[in-house]
């Protein structure tokens, strides 16, 4: 006999169905009366050793409370086909190894139980109990006629959805075992990544992705919750490092013409020219560019590259996009909706081959590309960055990725967001003491992305705004005008810009001047144009809030500022910051901001 019951409780009826693990996921059925933990102590024909090892590993009892668990339960006919593989015992396990067993399959969150029907291709939002990302993947079982759930590439799901009093429960028929390598170690592991896996030992880079934390980072936080102007934000008491790499495969390389490292060398010199040439260790080196430029120092999966929310309008989900700085210094990626890399005009782009990526390792993912990647000074400054670059605020620092706040604030369960340590980010973000931090988020509310900073207090703060290629660019700052709001001094690189900027000012004031494109003639045109010789510009068509149902371009409070044009001769930082000059009370929203090359303003668009 198995779970998949029909429990009439009230009728005091049940009904047996047949046996075995491959269960059909027509039906869900919900245990009302169950815990995940009672569930597997009453139905010990498929989880008698899920049980026993919550009962021996000290679980039992966290796992009958109430709470919101997603528990992927891997059944007995799962756990005696891993404890064969091992040639052990449950009897040998420690309640260490049993108690890592159970956190390895159970996601514990705030308010959120994780049903297949929300389920896609890649990681799911909230890590597991020991930290660890649980990827959800889809294989097609044609004499099923179905798509068969796998989780952690392993797992196959053979009953969904058993709903519980404290979460959901999803039978697996595996025992899942994070990988406890480095993403180097991984690589090395995999026959089909021989080159580029030589790459990375051969210029150490390996090394720079090896640390899960970062153990200097000391916590000021002595409680869990503090209270920030009245609310209850949750505090980040520590620092988690992660890390993506995007390989090419062997393939991929003979395609190009490459077989060794020697031929990837001399391909890389075309591209970074040939300083250090003997010494791959060499930041200046090509092949050690051209590798760099395929690391990120953050955690995601391909379904976390860029935005996938609701706060995007529906018109433009194929414009989404996001900018992320590589470990090659100073250079971007682009990546496009779809995964695509580094777009140009002509449609050609590098891609991801999601069927083989999110490999995952003890700090992050590997991702198979199918094409070389690589930075093309002229076709990135002529072409692929020739553009608006609109770049969140929380894709700014990685330590918001990855330690799961960005895109994660959404659902909050008795507190009202998280507040931060003013050096938590490093440069990428720096707060003085007088800062009081609110990270929340909302899609009702007009925010670029959901998500949005609120600084209060005697604020002064410098952001690391992404690095760009040398030319001149028109800054703008995107928010949303409220009477809260306060006056701020703004500075780029250090350089005073004009006077206080009030943040109150809503777009129906004179200093603005917004009108409604419905009220116009030209689709607001002549409007747009009074209003940026104002020093303002409306919000972009392309960010949407359930909030009215309406683009922000639509909503008179949504605007940009513009900052001013600057020109860089460099690859190189540039620093936005922001200090309060009026009111202890008077409120910053850090939302979005944008670069615009001059030459693109009068072609740009309105999203």
């Amino acid at each position: 006999m198995n779970i998949r019951l029909t429990l009439l409780l009230a009728a005091g009826l049940l009904t047996a169905c047949q046996d075995g693990d491959d269960i059909g996921r027509e039906s869900y059925y919900t245990f009302r009366g169950e815990t995940v933990s009672s569930l597997c102590e009453h139905h010990p024909e498929r989880f008698s050793m899920m049980h026993r090892v919550l009962r021996e590993s000290g679980q039992e009892t966290l796992l009958a409370t109430y709470g919101h668990y997603t528990a992927f339960l891997p059944t007995d006919s799962a756990f005696t086909q891993w404890l064969a593989e091992r040639s052990t015992t449950l009897d040998a396990l420690s309640a260490e190894e049993k108690r890592d067993i159970v956190f390895n399959h159970i996601i514990r969150s705030t308010n959120i139980d994780f049903l297949s029907k929300d389920f896609q291709e890649g990681a799911l939002p909230v890590t597991n109990m020991n930290g660890r990302y649980m990827v959800i993947g889809y294989e097609h079982d044609a004499g099923a006629g179905r798509n068969d759930i796998i989780v952690n590439r392993t797992g196959r799901i053979v009953e969904p959805d058993i709903e519980v009093h404290n979460g959901v429960v999803h039978a697996i028929d595996h025992v899942l075992v994070p990988s406890d390598e480095t993403l180097g170690a991984l690589l090395d592991q995999m026959p089909d990544f021989t080159i580029f896996a030589e790459a990375l030992r051969l210029t150490h880079l390996n090394d720079s992705m090896a640390e899960t934390y970062d153990m200097t980072f000391e916590n000021p936080f002595t409680t869990e919750f503090v209270n920030v102007v009245g609310y209850k934000m949750k505090t980040l008491q520590q620092r988690r490092l992660g890390f993506t790499v995007l390989a090419e495969p062997d393939d991929v390389m003979r395609r190009a013409g490459i077989s060794s490292v020697a031929d990837l060398t001399r391909y890389a010199e075309q591209y970074y020219g040939t300083s250090d040439a003997d010494n791959p260790t060499s930041r200046a080196n090509a092949l050690n560019r051209f590798v760099s430029y395929h690391l990120l120092d953050r955690q995601m999966s391909t379904n976390t590259l860029i935005y996938q929310g609701k706060n995007t309008s529906q018109t433009a989900m194929d414009k989404r996009y996001e900018y992320y700085e590589t470990m090659l210094r100073y250079r971007l990626i682009e990546v496009k909706a779809g995964n695509k890399i580094n777009t140009r005009r002509t449609g050609a782009y590098v891609g991801l081959d999601e069927s083989h990526s999110n490999i995952s390792g003890l700090n992050g993912f590997i991702h198979r590309l199918t094409d070389m990647l690589v930075y093309d000074e002229e076709v990135m400054q002529q072409d692929v960055l020739n553009k608006r670059i609109r770049f969140d605020d929380y894709a700014v620092a990685p330590e918001l990725t990855n330690n799961n706040i960005r895109w994660n604030l959404i659902n909050l369960d008795g507190f009202g967001g998280y507040t931060m340590a003013p050096d938590y980010c490093g440069d990428h973000l720096r707060f003085n003491q007088d800062s009081k931090i609110i990270m929340w988020a909302s899609e009702w509310w007009t925010a670029h992305q959901a998500d949005e900073i609120s600084v209060r207090g005697w604020y002064d703060f410098t952001m690391r705004m992404p690095p760009v290629p040398p030319g001149t660019y028109e800054i703008r700052l995107g928010y949303r005008a409220e009477p809260w709001r306060g006056i701020a001094q703004l500075f780029v690189d250090g350089q005073i810009i004009g006077i206080p900027v009030d943040l109150s000012y809503t777009g129906d004031m004179p200093q603005i001047g917004w009108i409604s494109d419905e009220q116009t003639t030209d689709q607001g045109a002549e409007n747009d144009k009074m209003m940026r010789n104002r020093g303002y510009m409306k919000a972009p068509n392309s960010i949407f809030t359930q909030n009215g149902n309406i683009n922000l371009r639509q909503d008179i409070n949504s605007l940009r500022i513009i900052i001013g044009t600057f020109t860089f001769q460099d690859y190189a930082p540039h620093y936005f910051r922001a200090k309060n000059v009026d009111s202890e009370n008077g409120e910053f929203t850090m939302d979005y901001m944008e670069y615009v090359p001059v030459s693109y303003i009068d072609i740009e668009g309105k999203d």
